[in-house]
């Protein structure tokens, strides 16, 4: 936008203002199996190292992320985690 804000941030400032929730910003909940690989890569995602921009979640983090909270994620939520991460990476590449 020209202002340098985004649509999202004029939404947020919207509902501050007005007390109405924009249906832009509802987001529906997330199916009951999706709610643990959100919140570990939400974890994730707060620890992750940056230089010129954030650092990709990558093979190690994960491997240490299992080893200290003693669980074993299978392939499928592997692929998950990663594909959330490059949403992030791309939203972030974006501002």
């Amino acid at each position: 936008m020209p202002d340098g804000l985004t649509q999202r941030d004029h939404l947020q400032a919207y509902a501050k203002a007005t007390g109405e929730m924009p249906p832009e910003l509802i987001v529906p909940p997330l199916p009951g199996g999706l709610y643990a690989i959100w919140e570990i890569f939400l974890q994730l995602h707060h620890m992750r190292g940056a230089g010129m921009g954030p650092a990709a979640i990558n093979a190690p983090d994960l491997l240490a992320y299992q080893q200290i909270n003693g669980i074993e994620l299978n392939p499928w939520e592997l692929d998950c985690i990663y594909a959330l991460d490059q949403v992030a990476l791309k939203a972030a590449n974006q501002k």
